[in-house]
């Protein structure tokens, strides 16, 4: 019995150094864990305190505008002066000398221009009224009273006018022209100028021959009626 009760007190005690044992490691990594994040705060404050230092400081714009203005006077000691010589400005031209214009010696009066008198009125009786009267009928020669089979057709106009000049024409040369007159239905009235008057058709080829020489143009046979 005696020995049951101290094999169960050794087990006992060997627990409680076991439990003993695990609290004290148990608090040991607790201060390790501690320490270590302190250190690690610590390293990161060095660290950027030394980031801080070696990036360079924005300057203030007060600190900006007196360094531009030492560069501008440090540009403005350095460059070269340049000495201003003053353009002489020409000299003022001298007065002229007073001319004495001679008075012109006074001229005769201008002798008065005769003026021409005033022109006569003429009179201008009223024109008197111009009468158009219609252009007398131009005579034109008759044709024969036998005009035969064939005669030479010299030309037809539907003007009578120029059926006359140009029977007119035919006489100058020495032909006896005549004009006949010729209703055609549906264009009116036509003036033949004719000359001649044949019982044969080959007759009045000769004779055309002739009249064609003569007036230097070209005619035609036609039947008389």
């Amino acid at each position: 019995m005696v020995q049951s009760r101290g094999v169960r007190d050794g087990h006992r005690l060997r627990e409680k150094i076991e439990v003993a044992i695990d609290d004290r490691q148990v608090a040991a990594l607790a201060v390790g864990a501690l320490l270590l994040l302190a250190g690690m705060f610590a390293l990161g404050l060095l660290v950027g305190m030394q980031i801080a230092r070696r990036s360079p400081q924005p300057a203030l714009a007060g600190d900006l505008a007196a360094l531009d203005e030492q560069r501008a006077n440090a540009q403005r000691s350095a460059a070269p002066k340049i000495a201003v010589v003053p353009e002489p400005r020409p000299a003022a031209p001298k007065p002229a000398a007073e001319l004495t214009v001679a008075a012109a010696p006074a001229r005769p009066e201008a002798a008065k221009k005769e003026v021409p008198p005033p022109p006569t009125t003429v009179s201008v009786a009223p024109a008197r009224a111009v009468v158009v009267t219609s252009e007398a009928p131009v005579a034109m020669p008759e044709p024969p009273a036998d005009p035969g089979k064939y005669t030479v057709q010299l030309g037809a106009s539907q003007d009578g006018a120029d059926a006359a000049r140009l029977a007119a024409r035919a006489a100058a040369v020495g032909l006896k022209a005549y004009v006949a007159e010729a209703r055609l239905p549906g264009k009116g009235v036509w003036y033949r100028v004719r000359v001649g008057a044949f019982a044969d058709k080959d007759a009045a080829e000769r004779f055309r021959r002739d009249v064609e020489r003569e007036l230097r143009t070209s005619v035609v046979v036609m039947p008389a009626r």
